[in-house]
């Protein structure tokens, strides 16, 4: 149980690691590099969605609710909470990001169309 619990938290580790990388890129606008950490982190996450069943399966084998359990389960919802917070906040960014693209696609748009009324090749 040890070994499951220690493995569940090098990969929490690693996905909190993740997820600073993602937010750090969606800043600096590395959308590329963004969609492969985020790839990785998804990886990451079915490992400790996996690891966690295991774990679960083995209390409910043993039922033991010591305290050593309890602080194991707090530690990691702490570690998830912070990860849903940055989440929060990349999506905010791309969100915006989102919104920023599809107002220039629309006024690139009617800029073509004006200019298509000034086109003085085109008379019939």
């Amino acid at each position: 149980m040890k070994d499951l619990q220690d493995q569940l938290i090098q990969f929490l580790e690693k996905a909190y690691q993740l997820t600073q990388l993602a937010l750090k890129c969606v800043q600096q606008r590395d959308y590329e590099r963004l969609s492969e950490i985020l790839d990785n982190r998804e990886r990451a996450v079915n490992i400790i969605q996996s690891l966690s069943e295991n774990l679960s399966l083995h209390s409910k084998d043993k039922k033991n609710n010591s305290d050593a359990v309890i602080q194991f389960n707090n530690q990691v919802s702490l570690v998830i909470e912070k990860i849903n917070q940055m989440d929060e906040i990349i999506t905010s960014c791309l969100e915006h990001e989102k919104d920023k693209t599809q107002f220039e696609i629309a006024k690139t748009f009617k800029n073509k169309e004006n200019f298509k009324g000034y086109n003085l090749n085109n008379l019939k």
